[in-house]
């Protein structure tokens, strides 16, 4: 078999070998060369197998993975409808949930992701589709990007993209070409993956240097940014990362950005939400060029990409490439599920991120004062919504994260400065995001008995699940979203109570605001 593949900075040659700069494929190797096809009718219930993969995942495939194959179809799917129901009972009705990278959608936007509108392909712009009988779903789509548009004070939103990585990519191939320079966070400094060499800027042949990060500061250092961007003259400079406690100095970074020629990109996708409530940093209006970002976490939508410019330009490059060139059909259901999330925030963002603000900054000064190292403690700590945790002293931030999952209490695992010196892998820090946690309704009064909870896992060695049984306790108290509309028909009938009705064909047009 030969397979012909080329990626930008790499190649395929007649053998279907493939070679590709950095981390992902370091030298020629030998595609196609062990091939064999199941005989028709052969058991293949025994090859659930990722050979590549850590020794922990291929342990779990052998515990969890070999029982379960080969199950009827029905028994498949039953087991899928089990797992979904023990999921949400588990993590939406019995755990505190501080994990960074996730939230929970509001009942209308849940409801909209379940609809039909998924499996319909809308090809196009609103208004010149290439399939029929979509002519609500060009609405749909219309609100969703005037919805963002406002929600982020910016001229253009591209709101087709699947993720936060497609959307880093979009921007990548409307910006840059393979070769040229960038310039983004280390990971140790919460670089995000897609920046870097084996993520999306290394799949597009991009050339990656570090922007300079005052570890002690816990912000970006401007000189060794200056001195660095004069060096390599980068098409592109990225700000953003999943662990950021301060805001950046956007007005500082894009005047170097300017001096050298480049672009600013600011990556968002931590912070879209107390952006849009006004809590934290505006980058469009602050210098970024173009702002990126997912579209859960904070913004509390469903999982997709979102790109804002106010440059038309730039505009009209990342159009071309989400389409024709990265979606062709993208999924309907998720753009009318974020469209629902962002005049949720229209209306409830800044109670939201104000009371995501002041719970993170209650939560980090409880674990202090429970004896946690809490980052950055010279410094107030954090004004955004993340915590960072030095744990390298107990473990490290593996062993700790599972010993507190044990007690339904679920974070993650990172990377700190300190590990930039350490072996590859090591992270020391737990990292805390108080999104969810907030959007059910846990307020600053709660955050002392949380600290409490942890220091009994973590620093007095108690049985986490005894522990697990209280923190499940106070969770069942909280049952439902807040910031968000209470009904559909509420929801509705103040929504469309001010909207005209168009007939078939009107200009969509007349949605946006004063028109």
């Amino acid at each position: 078999m030969v397979i012909a593949a080329v990626f930008a900075n790499g190649c395929a040659n007649g053998e279907g070998q493939l070679v590709r700069r950095g981390r992902g494929f370091e030298s020629c190797g030998g595609l196609g060369g062990e091939e064999r096809r199941p005989r028709k009718g052969e058991d293949v219930s025994e090859q659930i197998s990722i050979p590549w993969a850590s020794a922990t995942a291929q342990a779990y495939l052998q515990r969890v993975g070999m029982p379960v194959a080969g199950l009827e179809p029905r028994a498949i799917a039953d087991r899928v409808r089990v797992l979904a129901e023990e999921h949400e009972a588990w993590v939406d009705g019995s755990c505190l949930t501080f994990y960074a990278g996730t939230n929970t959608m509001s009942p209308m936007a849940r409801a909209m992701l379940a609809s039909s509108m998924g499996t319909r392909p809308s090809m196009g712009h609103p208004g010149d589709k290439y399939q029929p009988g979509v002519r609500f779903l060009e609405e749909v789509e219309t609100l969703a990007i005037d919805a963002c548009r406002r929600l982020f004070r910016a001229r253009f939103a591209e709101v087709r993209l699947p993720s936060g990585s497609s959307a880093n990519l979009s921007v990548f191939m409307a910006l840059t070409r393979a070769g040229d320079r960038i310039l983004a966070l280390p990971e140790w400094a919460g670089g995000h993956p897609t920046h870097r060499e084996e993520g999306m800027a290394g799949l597009h042949g991009l050339v990656i240097r570090d922007v300079p990060f005052d570890p002690a500061q816990m912000q970006i250092d401007l000189e060794g940014l200056r001195r660095v961007a004069r060096e390599i003259q980068p098409r592109l400079i990225i700000v953003g990362a999943s662990l950021v406690l301060f805001p950046y100095p956007l007005g500082d970074v894009r005047a170097i950005a300017e001096e050298v020629g480049a672009l600013l990109m600011y990556d968002g996708a931590h912070l879209a939400g107390i952006i849009a409530g006004g809590q934290f940093q505006d980058p469009l209006a602050e210098g970024a060029h173009v702002f990126t970002s997912s579209t859960y976490k904070t913004l509390g939508g469903p999982p997709g990409g979102l790109v804002l410019t106010n440059d038309p330009e730039i505009a009209r490059r990342i159009d071309a490439v989400a389409y024709p060139g990265m979606t062709a059909n993208f999924d309907c259901a998720r753009v009318a599920a974020l469209a629902v999330a962002a005049a949720e925030l229209l209306e409830f963002g800044p109670a939201y991120a104000r009371d995501c603000l002041a719970n993170a900054q209650a939560l980090a000064r409880a674990l202090a004062a429970e004896g946690f190292e809490v980052v950055a403690a010279a410094h107030g700590f954090t004004r955004s919504h993340h915590i960072a945790v030095d744990v390298h002293g107990l473990g490290g931030g593996a062993l700790v994260a599972r010993r507190l999952e044990a007690a339904n209490i679920i974070l993650s695992k990172f990377i700190l400065p300190r590990d930039a010196r350490g072996p590859a892998g090591q992270m020391s820090g737990l990292r805390l995001g108080l999104q969810e946690v907030t959007r059910r309704g846990l307020g600053v009064a709660e955050m002392p008995g949380i600290a409490r909870f942890m220091r009994r896992v973590v620093l007095e060695g108690e049985d986490p699940a005894a522990v697990g049984a209280e923190v499940r306790a106070l969770r069942q108290r909280y049952a439902r979203v807040q910031y968000c509309f209470e009904t559909p028909e509420a929801a509705g009938a103040a929504v469309l109570h001010d909207i005209p009705r168009l007939a078939v064909g009107e200009a969509v047009v007349q949605l946006r605001p004063g028109t």
